[in-house]
């Protein structure tokens, strides 16, 4: 029988499990202008899920405004296809940046923090 996660004390509860002293959710709508949220102090997870079920959103997570170009070489910006998840561990995450090729996207995401006093 496989093992299971108890979920009945909720997000915070599973994110703590899995060693993160503090956990915050939130929501932004990505449009065709690119819009970045400044993280202080600086987190060690990022997760974000695309909500659209039609349509792509762009991110970026160097400090740079997220653009649309993606290539076959890999670079800044990441592309996150519709109702899909993006999870990556970072030593410090400081900002991250949206954008969309025109329509709206709703973006959920969740960031972590290790060893910190206050988020």
């Amino acid at each position: 029988m496989p093992t299971q996660i108890a979920h009945n004390g909720g997000l915070v509860d599973a994110i703590l499990e899995l060693g993160f002293d503090a956990v915050k959710y939130f929501e932004i709508t990505a449009n065709g202008t690119a819009q970045k949220l400044t993280i202080s102090p600086p987190a060690r997870r990022l997760t974000l899920r695309n909500a659209d079920e039609n349509n792509p959103f762009y991110f970026n997570v160097t400090g740079d405004d997220a653009t649309t170009t993606v290539s076959s070489t890999p670079g800044d910006n990441i592309k996150l296809g519709p109702l899909c998840v993006f999870t990556m561990d970072f030593d410090t995450l400081t900002c991250v940046s949206f954008i969309t090729a025109g329509s709206d996207v709703l973006v959920e995401g969740i960031l972590g923090w290790k060893g910190t006093e206050s988020c």
